[in-house]
């Protein structure tokens, strides 16, 4: 099962492409981005293999579990609470960014309500079902996605208009130092690890992680990439006047004799289906964390159900809060807050452990 650990972690390193995290490294292009993708490579997996050789300690339990049996309520249910804010949000804000991404670039005559709400129904459907289903679905979604998107990012690097002095401009700058904002878009791409809080139940017994090595490279090819190639297709200076630079990319190429010639609607389409698998399983682990906190005798088959509905409800409601600029800058407050939790969520599992080891 520890393929699935992989699918978890590759996952969000793709949905980055597409949401806050590259839009936020441009905008600080000059004052540090460079430094901040160095860092956040060995700062990233640093975060991401404590935790998940901490965690595997704890053979089929998940985050609910160990604090329920090595921490007082006083700071469980807390921190359960905390955690479980945490993760609807990072699933609620990309459904949001996606129903205006349809509305603008699909169908601008469809009201994004409807398309926020066409989404939130998907994803809920999904997010309520049992832990294996949910991780089978991601790889379902993984295998037919994944190589058109390699094809994508290939016909990127290779295309005419991409400009590499304007990649070298913005290597230059290395030695800035980097924001908080910056980083924190920088380590997104390791984030996927986290949903081990739910799935390290389903991981086996194997103790340790196999090929853990290979994230690094890849999480700084995908880094990079997201990055370098939106400078490279709109220049050092224009980049930063788009609100989804990958789009705009996508945008410039075209597809002479495929079957559709917009590369545009196929990366949509693709990232779509990306975006929505990260939603689901958000969902899913913020679901695992409040029935969690549920005594079983009182859960009945129905609370699922009522939790996924508030869920999409208040999701609904702060989709009718946010127009482009709102919404990029809530991300940003989200990536910088998650970055400083991911951090805490370590510290505690990984103390839990020491302990336990002693």
């Amino acid at each position: 099962m520890y393929r699935y650990f992989y699918y978890l972690v590759f996952l969000n390193m793709l949905a980055n492409i597409i949401l806050f995290a590259p839009r936020i490294l441009i905008s600080h292009r000059f004052e540090g981005s460079m430094m901040a993708v160095v860092l956040s490579i060995p700062l990233g997996f640093t975060l991401l293999y404590v935790f998940v050789t901490s965690i595997r300690k704890f053979t089929g339990l998940g985050l609910p579990e160990i604090l329920k049996n090595h921490t007082p309520n006083w700071f469980r249910i807390p921190a359960l609470l905390f955690f479980i804010t945490i993760w609807f949000f990072a699933g609620g804000i990309t459904l949001i960014s996606f129903s205006e991404i349809t509305k603008k670039f699909i169908n601008p005559d469809i009201s994004s309500m409807i398309i926020v709400l066409a989404f939130i129904i998907l994803v809920g459907f999904i997010a309520r079902l049992r832990s294996e289903t949910v991780l089978f679905s991601t790889e379902i979604l993984i295998v037919m996605n994944v190589p058109f998107i390699i094809w994508v990012l290939y016909k990127t690097v290779t295309n005419p208009s991409m400009n590499y002095d304007a990649c070298m401009e913005i290597v230059t700058h290395i030695w800035n130092m980097p924001t908080w904002d910056s980083l924190a878009a920088g380590t997104y791409i390791f984030t996927g690890y986290t949903n081990l809080a739910i799935f390290n139940r389903l991981m086996g017994t194997t103790k340790k992680m196999p090929f853990l090595w290979t994230i690094p490279i890849v999480g700084s090819c995908v880094l990079l990439t997201s990055f370098l190639i939106p400078v490279g297709f709109h220049g050092t200076i224009n980049v930063n006047t788009y609100i989804y630079p990958w789009i705009s990319t996508s945008d410039s190429m075209r597809v002479e004799f495929g079957l559709v010639e917009r590369v545009l609607f196929i990366f949509i389409y693709l990232y779509t289906n990306i975006s929505l698998a990260g939603s689901f399983i958000h969902w899913h682990v913020c679901l695992e964390l409040i029935k969690s906190l549920m005594p079983r005798k009182k859960e009945k088959n129905y609370f699922s159900w009522v939790v996924i509905g508030i869920m999409g409800l208040i999701t609904y409601l702060l989709s009718y809060l946010f127009n482009d600029e709102s919404l990029y800058k809530t991300g940003v407050l989200f990536l910088n807050i998650r970055l400083a939790s991911e951090m805490l969520l370590v510290l505690v599992v990984f103390m839990i452990a020491r302990r336990i080891k002693r």
